[in-house]
């Protein structure tokens, strides 16, 4: 029984170290949003749209982002 409470605590320290660590910090050189950006992507769709929002997190963090940076900065009068 040892052993089982052993594999269970291992197994929940990685997936914390993955969801909270790894994760955010590959994702962030591939599409060039701070770590921190990414995890709040995933909580804030995640609360609002539920699995989905944690599916489409990233990439409409992404989407917001490229739409920021090209928004011009004075628009035509």
């Amino acid at each position: 029984m040892k052993n089982f409470w052993l594999l269970i605590g291992a197994y929940l320290v990685l997936q914390i170290l993955d969801g909270n660590l790894l994760v955010p910090l590959l994702f962030s050189d591939a599409v060039k949003l701070h770590p921190v950006i990414i995890m709040l992507a995933v909580f804030v769709f995640g609360s609002l749209f539920g699995f989905w929002g944690v599916f489409f997190a990233i990439p409409i963090a992404t989407l917001i982002k490229a739409i920021w940076n090209s928004w011009p900065e004075n628009l035509p009068n």
